[in-house]
C-alpha cells in the first residue's frame, strides 16, 4: 500500500513539471517526464516508499526548477546546431513563461524583429507605393503628433508629412538589417544567460 502512495505522489510531482514543459512538443516532454521517473525509481532501488519518494524529489527540486532546466538545455541544445534567428526566436518564446526575464527576452526579442521587418518592408514597397510608405507624422489633436512607419491609406498620408521621402529605402534596409541582427545578438545572449541561471539553481 506504502509502495503505490509514493508512487501517486511521484505522478503528481511528474504532472507539475510536465505543465510546466508546455512550450516542448509532446514528444520531447514525455521524454524528459520519462528520464525523471527513472532517475528517481533508480534512487530508490525499487521500493519507491512516500519517504524515500519525497527524498528523491526533495533532491530533484521544485517542479518549475526542474522543467526550466531540462527545458532551458533542450532549447540551447538546439540553437548550439542552428543559430538562426528563427531558431533564436523559438528559442526564446519557449523560456519565455519560466522566469520575468525570460518574459522581458521575449518582449525584446518580438519588438525588435518586428520593428526590423517593419523598415525593410517599407524600403521595400516604397518604389512600387510611393505616395503612402515610408515614415509619416500626423496630426493627433491638442497640438501632438503620432509617427507611424509602413504603408498608409491616401487619405492618412494626405493629411500627415512624410519625413524621409526616397531615404527611406536606404535607411529602412540599414536599421532594418542592424535592428535584427542586433536583435539576434540579444537572443543568443539572453539564451546563454538563462542557462547559466537555470544550471545555477540545479547547483
Amino acid at each position: 500500500m506504502s509502495n503505490k502512495a509514493g508512487m501517486a505522489h511521484l505522478d503528481t510531482y511528474l504532472d507539475q513539471v510536465r505543465r510546466y514543459l508546455k512550450p516542448l512538443p509532446k514528444s520531447e516532454a514525455d521524454e524528459v517526464v520519462a528520464e525523471l521517473r527513472s532517475h528517481v525509481l533508480d534512487r530508490m532501488a525499487g521500493q519507491p516508499t512516500p519517504g524515500q519518494v519525497e527524498a528523491a524529489i526533495a533532491a530533484l527540486g521544485g517542479p518549475r526548477e526542474v522543467a526550466r532546466f531540462n527545458l532551458t538545455e533542450r532549447v540551447s541544445a538546439e540553437v548550439d546546431e542552428d543559430r538562426s534567428p528563427l531558431t533564436v526566436l523559438r528559442g526564446i518564446a519557449r523560456l519565455a513563461g519560466l522566469s520575468l526575464y525570460g518574459a522581458f527576452a521575449g518582449l525584446v526579442s518580438f519588438a525588435g524583429y518586428g520593428i526590423a521587418a517593419s523598415f525593410l518592408i517599407t524600403a521595400a514597397v516604397k518604389p512600387f507605393a510611393r505616395s503612402n510608405a515610408g515614415l509619416w507624422r500626423t496630426p493627433e489633436g491638442g497640438g501632438s503628433y503620432s509617427l507611424a512607419l509602413g504603408v498608409t491609406s491616401h487619405v492618412r498620408a494626405h493629411q500627415g508629412q512624410e519625413l524621409l521621402g526616397w531615404w527611406i529605402i536606404p535607411i529602412g534596409v540599414g536599421v532594418g538589417l542592424i535592428l535584427g541582427w542586433l536583435t539576434w545578438r540579444f537572443g543568443l545572449f539572453s539564451l546563454r544567460l538563462m542557462r547559466r541561471s537555470a544550471q545555477r539553481s540545479r547547483a
